[in-house]
């Protein structure tokens, strides 16, 4: 058998063959390059935005609405519309700017378009309640650097006791001598149960009114009997002149000198007068007190007050509210703060000691009389008027 070689090719063959190659390798690669044009064409996106004075196109190979915007040369905006119709997108832009929103829980600070409160609101998801009050208004329009606050208004139910205070009456007795008096009846406070609705803004009472009011306990008025006969005898002279003085009892000795002073105060026109110098020693250690007049008293409590002075408005004296005349050394006190019947020293307040009232009795009310104050007594107008409202230090004096 005879074996037949291959016949190598020429070299215009394989010059051919090489040829070949190349150009199937180029084809190659053309088609990849015009496969990767297609793919980023075919990603591609034209934006056309109008912030409603111009209109704006923009194709990105890709992009986003934020580069778009840029290129465009629109700042600020935020978009309100959008529409994408074939690979074209259409924006709709309006100029964006920040806007506080304060609440009871936070303050945030949110960027926005031209729009309502309420709609702003809305959108960040903050409901307002019927009762609630937010400033600016509802239907208000927002611009930069506008700031909202919304208030929560609650409303509560309260109910609380307050006491009901008895009034002084007086009888006149022919058959008791002329300034004699007897307490018939003490007076005792009533007390009464208040309803109130409270307004509250953010958690914090800023009104009330009254929806009900109940009398819990009937008060019980005082009664004082008044004697107004004119003594006829020197036994019944002798015992008028008893009952003046029975006013006065442990109070120091009155003035015999028209027209001296206690700190700074006029003691002219009295028919009783404590001459008490001005200023004190405060023995705090042991709770005593010295006047200037060398009398002392212990004391078991200070508190700081607001006095004023009233006066006597009628011969015969005033009634004061535990039944008894009023004189100089009555005192009206809160009870909640001093109860009645303390005995009391009154000084100025301070620092400066320019004036004392002295010693005195809790035994008198007054509707304006509440809290830390007190309404010291004088004789005459012209010696309350003089007096006016000062700062002062009342020491509650021990038994």
């Amino acid at each position: 058998m005879t074996t037949r070689r291959k016949k190598k090719p020429s070299w215009v063959q394989y010059v051919n063959w090489r040829m070949a190659a190349l150009a199937a390798a180029g084809a190659g690669l053309l088609l990849y390059a015009i496969l990767n044009i297609l793919t980023v064409y075919s990603s591609a996106c034209t934006y056309v935005m109008t912030d409603g004075e111009r209109y704006e196109t923009v194709k990105l190979y890709p992009g986003s609405i934020e580069e778009a915007c840029e290129k465009a040369g629109f700042q600020n905006v935020q978009v309100v519309s959008q529409k994408e119709d074939d690979g074209t997108v259409y924006l709709t832009l309006k100029e964006a700017f920040d806007v506080s929103i304060c609440t009871s829980a936070q303050t945030i600070t949110v960027r926005t378009a031209p729009c309502t409160v309420g709609e702003l609101l809305e959108q960040n998801g903050i409901l307002v309640g019927a009762n609630d009050i937010v400033t600016p208004d509802l239907d208000s329009w927002l611009s930069d650097h506008s700031e909202i606050t919304v208030t929560r208004v609650t409303f509560q139910q309260v109910t609380e006791t307050e006491p009901i205070p008895f009034s002084v009456e007086v009888t006149y007795s022919e058959q008791r001598l002329k300034g004699d008096q007897k307490i018939v009846t003490y007076g005792e406070e009533g007390e009464k149960s208040i309803s109130y609705r409270v307004e509250m803004h953010d958690g914090e009472e800023v009104a009330r009114e009254v929806v009900a009011e109940t009398e819990v306990k009937q008060p019980v008025n005082c009664v004082v009997e008044q004697g107004i006969r004119e003594p006829v005898s020197t036994q019944e002279i002798q015992q008028v002149q008893a009952a003046s003085a029975q006013t006065t009892e442990n109070k120091p000795l009155p003035s015999t000198q028209s027209g001296s002073s206690s700190g700074g105060l006029s003691t002219a026109g009295r028919s009783q007068v404590w001459s008490v110098p001005a200023g004190i020693v405060d023995d705090t250690v042991n709770k005593v007190i010295t006047a200037g007049d060398g009398s002392s008293f212990s004391y078991s409590a200070v508190i700081d007050v607001t006095a004023t002075a009233y006066h006597r408005i009628e011969d015969g004296g005033e009634i004061t509210a535990s039944g008894t005349v009023t004189d100089y050394g009555t005192i009206a006190v809160d009870p909640t703060v001093i109860p009645l019947g303390s005995r009391l020293y009154i000084v100025s307040n301070g620092g400066d000691q320019s004036w004392s009232y002295g010693p005195g009795l809790a035994e008198d009310t007054g509707g304006l009389i509440k809290g830390a104050k007190i309404d010291l007594f004088f004789m005459t107008g012209d010696e309350a008027n003089d007096f006016g409202v000062r700062p002062a230090k009342v020491y509650i004096l021990t038994d």
